[in-house]
């Protein structure tokens, strides 16, 4: 039988081309849709990216939470191939392209379109850049100049070696998607670093994709339960001590910053995302 033959994802789309000429300005368009074809284009063909040929090297994460003297490491092992497309993704501009603002509004259409063309053969790599896309706007937004100085820039590059990753911790057992319910408590140190004001967090947090990212936003309650979601802040959490520590240092166990792995989701599909069960015991965290 005759191997399908797929054509470019952005040449080849019934609607896409389409839809950006209706919704882009006419020069926006003519400079964008080449990088798009190219793009679309190094999808299915181009040797030196082998977008394609990673995702056969896409498998599991695997967690090994103790050495082999009995020390409580949480190792999290994601595949080579899970690390190329995530990286590929990033080289490519999600979510550079974003806060570039090359096009200003319309950088946001471009960048969805360039991550479309991409999908199906991501691995729901863009599941944690997404997270990263919020956790980008919220520092932009919120962040204190310390975090808009030593983060932002780095969850928006486009070196990946230098970029950052964020997962977002909000679901907990008691309340799944009902925020209001969050148990993990913030106590303030009366004490701050160079990204803002320093606290403890404690608790656990049922379901935590992205588990291998560099930094992540936590909800955590700095006043009384009864308050519900009004006592509710959101803190920086990062997974690792040091922070930020130089690229080419060994990779520090997210047990350096208090947060316990102690196990990843079985899910029926994004198999390649680590989704983990997390406590957090005494955590560094900060606050805008």
């Amino acid at each position: 039988q005759e191997p399908f033959v797929e054509d470019n994802p952005y040449t080849s789309d019934p609607v896409l081309p389409s839809l950006l000429k209706r919704i882009l300005p006419p020069q926006t368009l003519k400079e964008v849709e080449p990088d798009l074809v190219r793009f679309g284009q190094d999808v299915i063909t181009k040797p030196l990216t082998e977008i394609r040929a990673a995702g056969d090297t896409v498998a599991p994460p695997k967690l090994t939470q103790y050495d082999q003297w009995g020390k409580r490491i949480d190792h999290l092992q994601t595949s080579e191939g899970w690390k190329f497309l995530k990286a590929t993704a990033q080289a490519e501009g999600i979510p550079g392209i974003f806060y570039e603002r090359k096009y200003g509004e319309d950088s946001r259409p471009y960048g969805f379109a360039k991550a479309l063309l991409m999908v199906g053969d991501s691995h729901e790599v863009f599941c944690p850049l997404s997270m990263t896309d919020g956790t980008a706007r919220v520092i932009q937004l919120m962040g204190t100049p310390g975090m808009k100085k030593h983060i932002f820039s780095r969850l928006i590059s486009r070196d990946p070696s230098h970029a950052f990753v964020s997962g977002q911790w909000m679901t907990e057992r008691p309340g799944g998607s009902d925020v209001s319910r969050t148990e993990t408590s913030a106590q303030y140190l009366s004490k701050s670093n160079r990204f803002g004001p320093f606290y403890y967090l404690d608790g656990f947090k049922w379901f935590s994709s992205a588990t291998d990212s560099d930094i992540a936003v936590a909800l955590a309650r700095t006043g009384s339960p009864k308050d519900g979601s009004r006592s509710l802040s959101l803190f920086l959490v990062p997974l690792r001590l040091p922070f930020p520590r130089d690229p080419s240092d060994p990779v520090p166990s997210p047990t350096s910053n208090g947060i316990l792995v102690h196990r990843l989701k079985n899910k029926i599909g994004t198999h390649a995302l680590p989704t983990a069960e997390l406590s957090l015991e005494r955590t560094e965290g900060g606050a805008s």
